[in-house]
């Protein structure tokens, strides 16, 4: 029996992004911190904070700015696999059993943002990435 965190998907799931061109996502328990309602809601938040009131094309969201970030870090990895790996280069190396915690890392990282977050974490003294590990 595959353990969760080893569960790949059977067909690869594929987002499309103005920025990134295509998101791919293959492992199991990455498309269900996606479907989560804690990462869901990030539809709602803004990444650019009151920037669309000055520059109307400026609607980017946590949601899509996070789906980017894990795409990035995806890409980091399969270059690392490629290029770094302990098997190319010894100790040291990219070790790849590190991929699935660096994905959801990356994926998560602005998990705790709320609307016009770093403005109001300043009003408010609160902290995003404190908010983040408390929703984890």
């Amino acid at each position: 029996m595959i353990c969760y965190k080893e569960q790949m998907l059977p067909i690869e799931k594929v987002f499309r992004d103005p920025v990134h061109n295509y998101i791919h996502v293959q492992h199991q328990v990455i498309l269900d911190l996606i479907n989560a309602k804690e990462f869901q809601r990030l539809r709602r938040v803004k990444q650019l904070g009151t920037s669309s009131f000055t520059f109307h094309g400026a609607e980017h969201t946590r949601f899509a700015h996070s789906l980017g970030v894990y795409e990035i870090a995806r890409r980091i990895c399969d270059i690392f696999v490629r290029n770094y790996s302990v098997e190319k280069i010894g100790p040291g190396g990219w070790d790849d059993s590190e991929r699935l915690v660096t994905l959801c890392a990356a994926l998560l990282h602005d998990l705790g943002h709320g609307p016009f977050s770093h403005t109001f974490e300043h009003i408010f003294h609160t902290d995003h990435e404190a908010v983040t590990v408390e929703i984890i």
